[in-house]
């Protein structure tokens, strides 16, 4: 957080710079005054010096003002203006300076004293060297605009408390019918089942219950007249980063202990963007600057929820790692090089290693104290006793084929190859090893290690029998997932096959296809219904269902749409109303 805190209108001569916060850490400018002098005051004193006076101090407390009737004991009295009055921050004194010419005196009088309520007490000092005590009390209260506030007409606006709080936010998650089931569909199950012509999709209690025809809904389910509309399960995208920020620790070259679901937010207006165009899943990835990354996060796009409830529940853990370009070129750190990338990735797992070893000596023995523990070393072991899947940027078919052999030769395998833009010239090795490839449609050649792109790697690697699956790496792409798929059928592949590489495939990818990337039993109720063959560009999805729960329809779309126009000319209003009953114009001139 960057902001400024003023007393008083910053762009007023009376205003003054309270704090200033730099990235979150406040720096004090001016302390505080604990105290508020203004007003009348009645002062005497019973000093062999006598006095009595009348003190008045008004306007920003900052830049007091105001004058003092003064008259000595027996003598005529007299109404000075105020050279200076001020509170002493470091002290919570009030000090008060006037000339006395007035009073027949070369010089200035000071009062000095605690403000204590409405009570005033100290000590004078003056040009003749006499020190009398005084007291005083407050006659009358300051009547101005207290501690420098700037009367402002705003009008009250009525706005709804919502989540997130900005456009598109919701009161509240939807509620989860009981069941659910669409009728009359063409239901794309992407399972043993495959596309099923008038069928009826059931959902209870957030779970796929069965796919078929004619089937018994129960009582109170929520029916949807699938008539003329396709049905998929919802999109999954197993390579974005809308969300969170600054996802490169680049500090270091190795961090597998930095977990991306410690900074995911729910204030990412892409999240609802994402879910009209039917996505309902999606793998929210460190970046790419690191040889071996943080730990990546499975989200589900429930619009609405606190980012804890937006992580998907599985055991599934991922790991990005990087190779090629992005890993070796931040300046000044080891990696500099694609040979230091592959090293440096078998340094750490030798130390893993020993690292485990030394646990277990001391484990065996419990001589000494025991080892220091490592979180980095924790995380590699999880990753070579294959429970944190690796996950791995790339582009070049010989880095790709290097890591997968530095896997086998620890005993592992890696989980899947992103980008892969070279994948199609290994596709064999990679059918062996079992490795899955996460690929774009027709992204190549924006970079020199990109340049042998070809839009068939996806069917090339579906021939070999690699898992295949589509990704984004971009937030607005994300929104249109299904746009990708349908690309593929250009290249051969069948329309189950294309739309597979954002469904079952993504799912099986990341290994969470226990969980979703089909329409089966058992399965959570994530799907998508569609105004059309959800391959064509020229297709729209109607709603987007998560866990059984409708996060978005074009209906409530448009009435969130009227809302949002009424908040902005609310907020349009309220601004000009402040304008005009402040009598300011655009730039603060009367």
């Amino acid at each position: 957080a960057n902001l400024v805190v003023t007393e008083g209108d910053l762009f007023t001569e009376e205003a003054t710079v309270r704090d200033v916060w730099v990235q979150g850490r406040v720096y004090e400018v001016t302390r505080p005054t604990q105290i508020d002098p203004r007003g009348t005051w009645r002062i005497a004193s019973g000093d062999e010096w006598g006095f009595d006076a009348v003190l008045t101090l008004e306007g920003p407390l900052n830049r007091l003002r105001g004058n003092i009737e003064i008259s000595e004991a027996g003598g005529p009295g007299a109404q000075v203006d105020l050279a200076s009055a001020e509170v002493v921050a470091e002290t919570g004194r009030l000090e008060v300076r006037f000339d006395t010419e007035a009073l027949g005196y070369e010089g200035f009088a000071l009062l000095a004293g605690s403000v204590r309520g409405d009570e005033f007490f100290g000590w004078t000092s003056m040009p003749n060297g006499a020190d009398p005590s005084f007291s005083g009390t407050r006659i009358e209260p300051y009547a101005g605009p207290m501690r420098g506030a700037v009367a402002m007409n705003v009008p009250e606006l009525d706005l709804p408390f919502i989540r997130p709080m900005m456009e598109y936010g919701v009161s509240s998650i939807p509620e989860q019918p009981s069941a659910v089931i669409v009728r009359n569909a063409t239901v794309w199950t992407q399972g043993p089942q495959g596309r099923l012509e008038n069928a009826d999709l059931l959902i209870r209690e957030g779970v796929v219950v069965e796919v078929g025809t004619d089937l018994d809904a129960p009582g109170g389910a929520v029916e949807i007249d699938g008539t003329g509309k396709h049905v998929t399960p919802g999109l999954i995208d197993p390579h974005i980063h809308s969300g969170v920020s600054s996802v490169n620790e680049s500090g270091f070259a190795i961090v597998p202990e930095v977990q991306m679901g410690d900074v995911v937010t729910h204030n990412n207006i892409w999240m609802y963007r994402q879910l009209a165009g039917g996505l309902t899943t999606a793998m929210i990835k460190h970046g790419s600057a690191n040889p071996i990354g943080g730990e990546n996060v499975i989200v589900k796009m429930r619009w609405g929820a606190l980012p804890d409830e937006l992580k998907l529940e599985t055991d599934t853990r991922t790991v990005k790692f990087a190779l090629g370009e992005n890993p070796k070129r931040r300046q000044n750190r080891y990696p500099d090089t694609r040979m230091g990338t592959q090293e440096i990735i078998r340094d750490h797992f030798l130390a893993a290693r020993d690292y485990e070893r030394e646990w277990q000596r001391w484990e065996e023995s419990q001589e000494g104290i025991p080892p220091r523990r490592d979180l980095r070393m924790e995380a590699i072991l999880d990753i070579l006793n294959q429970e944190l899947l690796i996950s791995s940027h790339g582009y070049r078919a010989d880095e790709f084929l290097a890591l997968v052999r530095l896997a086998e030769e620890f005993g592992f395998r890696v989980q899947t190859l992103q980008h892969g833009v070279e994948a199609y010239k290994i596709a064999p090795e990679l059918a062996q090893s079992g490795v899955a490839a996460v690929v774009w449609s027709d992204w190549g050649a924006f970079k020199l290690e990109a340049y042998d792109a070809t839009v068939y790697n996806a069917r090339i690697l579906m021939e070999a029998g690699v898992v295949t699956s589509l990704h984004s790496d971009n937030s607005e792409i994300a929104s249109r997932m299904n746009w990708e798929a349908g690309k593929l059928l250009r290249t051969g592949l069948t329309e189950e096959q294309a739309l597979s590489t954002v469904t079952n495939q993504s799912a099986q990818a990341i290994a969470i296809d226990d969980k979703v990337g089909s329409l089966e039993p058992g399965k959570d109720g994530d799907f998508v219904v569609w105004n059309g063959n959800p391959l064509s560009q020229f297709t729209r999805a109607e709603q987007t269902w998560v866990d059984g729960r409708r996060y978005f329809s074009l209906d409530e779309d448009a009435v969130l749409r009227e809302r949002i126009q009424r908040e902005r000319g609310q907020l349009i209003q309220a601004v000009l109303a402040a304008q005009n009953g402040n009598g300011n114009g655009r730039n603060g001139s009367e």
